[in-house]
């Protein structure tokens, strides 16, 4: 098919249904996490625990997610991300009515910390690498769409909850999410397709010319082994990991502590859930075009701006007291907290190529659980001990202004820094039936 005639029909091609279906999952997957501050004030009301013991559970879960990231990610190789969202949504309602029985702080360790820190890696890891999987061109707007997901539902999910605790109190939140999200996960997974090939077609922004992808079978495995020990001898597989590590535990602090914080200083605790929806609105818009612009002129730039405007607005909370402080402060920290993550799927294209990224993806996620555990400690913890926010604060705007420092030593994104490692695979491979080298039909 000429490449003019196969863009006319790029808006229906499978491909955004894959999308949907992963950004959903991230919704799901992420939603709990980021709205975990809602619940601190509740949690301490009802059982008197202190800040800084609730906020180590959250540490916990995030510690959880990043070391089952790198097994979440095999999964995602070996079985298909399908079965891993799959068995994520299982732990996920497990881990949702387990938290609203609890009665002991063990307990929430437990199920929040231990089952649905294991259910979000289940989500993220093997997702985004299979929404690259659809995309042979243009994956900066297929990451981008992803990526307003992890926006978008907090921004929902902080008001939804905010209300339910209200009207249901935080147990009945609990069961009413994990009821409905298990629900809307498992019609999605019934559409989901691992890759191209199990639709016979071929992956989006795909023409006549192109090398053949492997995407599934045992040589697919074998190819993401191999490729998994060339990375492993780039600075950049390195660099990226601990980038994803500041970048988590500058906007993990502001996350956990944001709501109590901005309630200490006089604020209602709608209008306090209020700043969190809307730093995570604002950066919706960043999330979004940032995987569109690094797509367009390399992904280097585009994340030391972002780390650069998180480090710099976090400082904006020292003096907030006001209303008005505040939402400007969730204005202009959201900008560069929505281009922090985003950008990840599009600098391995642009360093790796076309190439299985399910464990890179998975260590590069595995730092950022363990900047969010970190984070989070840093929140409750210092404030524990100093009776102030303002501690945590500033180590937040630390730790991000690090992460943009780590950045400028990156190698360039112009050129990919191991383009023959799989010259041998390839030659191997050629007239293998794991290759998917079917033919595309119109409008696929």
């Amino acid at each position: 098919m000429a490449p003019v005639a196969y863009f006319r029909h790029t808006w229906k091609h499978y491909a955004w249904v894959i999308v949907i279906v992963a950004a959903v999952a991230q919704m799901v997957g992420s939603s709990m996490r980021m709205a975990f501050g809602v619940f601190i004030d509740p949690l301490v009301e009802g059982f008197g625990w202190t800040p800084g013991e609730i906020s180590l559970v959250y540490s916990a879960s995030t510690v959880v997610t990043a070391l089952f990231s790198p097994v979440a990610g095999y999964v995602g190789v070996r079985y298909g991300a399908r079965t891993a969202m799959l068995a994520g949504t299982a732990l996920f309602f497990v881990g949702m009515i387990g938290t609203s029985l609890i009665s002991e702080l063990w307990h929430l360790y437990l199920w929040y910390g231990l089952a649905l820190g294991a259910a979000q890696a289940l989500f993220l890891i093997p997702a985004m690498p299979a929404v690259a999987m659809w995309f042979r061109r243009h994956l900066g707007l297929g990451s981008g769409i992803v990526m307003i997901s992890w926006g978008l539902g907090p921004a929902i999910m902080v008001q939804v909850m905010a209300f339910l605790i209200v009207s249901a109190d935080w147990k009945g939140t609990f069961q009413i999410t994990g009821v409905v999200g298990t629900i809307i996960m498992l019609i999605l997974i019934v559409m989901f397709r691992n890759s191209p090939a199990d639709r016979g077609s071929k992956p989006y922004g795909w023409i006549q010319g192109d090398a053949p992808q492997i995407t599934s079978g045992k040589i697919f495995v074998g190819k993401a082994k191999e490729f998994q020990r060339h990375i492993r001898h780039t600075n950049a597989f390195w660099n990226l990991i601990n980038i994803h590590f500041l970048g988590c535990v500058g906007h993990a602090v502001i996350l956990v502590m944001i709501v109590p914080y901005a309630t200490s200083q006089g604020l209602s605790a709608t209008t306090a859930a209020g700043v969190l929806s809307t730093l995570s609105a604002v950066s919706l818009f960043t999330r979004f075009g940032t995987p569109l612009l690094s797509d367009r002129i390399g992904s280097k730039g585009v994340m030391f701006v972002s780390y650069l405007l998180q480090g710099v607005t976090v400082l904006l909370l020292l003096n907030a007291d006001t209303v008005l402080a505040f939402y400007v402060f969730a204005f202009a920290f959201g900008i560069g907290y929505g281009g922090e993550g985003s950008i990840f799927s599009v600098v391995n294209r642009q360093y790796f190529g076309q190439v299985p990224q399910n464990s890179t993806f998975g260590w590069q996620l595995a730092g950022a659980g363990l900047g969010m555990a970190l984070g989070a400690a840093l929140a409750g913890v210092t404030y524990d001990l100093t009776g102030s926010y303002n501690t945590a604060i500033v180590l937040s705007a630390v730790f991000s202004l690090l992460g943009a420092a780590s950045i400028v030593v990156l190698e360039s994104t112009k050129r990919i820094l191991i383009p023959d490692w799989d010259e041998a695979m390839t030659d191997a491979t050629a007239g293998d039936p794991d290759i998917d080298g079917s033919p595309v039909a119109a409008g696929d």
